[in-house]
C-alpha cells in the first residue's frame, strides 16, 4: 500500500520481491510510491497491503521529480554521479520521476552533494523515500547497521 490518493482512495504499487522464508520477502527493486522501502530490505506484508520492515538492506531511496523529462545527456550525468557512489538510477519510459537506490555506506553528505548537484540547476524536486517517518523524524536504521 502506497497511501491515499485522490478522494481518499487507497493507492497500491506493485513491488518486486522474492520470498526468502515463510512470510518474509526480499525487496528486489526500490519502489517509487511506497515509502519506507528500498531494494535489499526484508519485509513482512500484512493484510490490506501494509508492511513492516523486518530488516533494512542498507540502501537509501531517493525520489526525484523533474520539472520536465530529462534527456539522455542529463540522465548520463545523474547515472555517472551515482555510479561513483555504488547507486542505481531507474525511471519509467515517460521519465516523469526517477528512483535512485544508493548504499547508505556512501554517506549522506556524498548522496546529498550528488543529488543537489544534479537537481539544483534543473529545478527538480527530490526527497528521501526511506529516511524519515511520516512526522519527519529520522528513522536512523543506518546507524543500527553500523554496529
Amino acid at each position: 500500500m502506497a497511501g491515499l490518493g485522490a478522494g481518499g482512495r487507497l493507492v497500491y504499487e506493485t513491488v518486486l520481491t522474492r520470498t526468502i522464508e515463510p512470510g518474509v520477502h526480499l525487496v528486489l527493486g526500490t519502489p517509487a510510491l511506497v515509502e519506507g522501502l528500498a531494494a535489499g530490505d526484508r519485509i513482512r506484508v500484512q493484510a490490506g497491503g501494509a508492511f513492516e520492515v523486518v530488516r533494512h538492506g542498507g540502501n537509501i531511496c531517493l525520489l526525484v521529480v523533474p520539472k520536465r523529462p530529462p534527456g539522455a545527456d542529463d540522465l548520463g550525468l545523474l547515472r555517472d554521479a551515482f555510479d561513483e557512489l555504488g547507486g542505481i538510477v531507474e525511471l519509467p519510459a515517460d521519465r516523469r520521476f526517477i528512483v535512485i537506490t544508493v548504499p547508505a555506506a556512501a554517506g549522506f553528505d556524498a548522496v546529498e552533494a550528488a543529488i543537489d548537484g544534479w537537481t539544483g540547476p534543473r529545478g527538480a524536486h527530490w526527497e528521501y523515500g526511506n529516511v524519515y517517518d511520516a512526522e519527519g523524524n529520522p528513522l536512523n536504521w543506518w546507524e543500527q547497521q553500523q554496529d
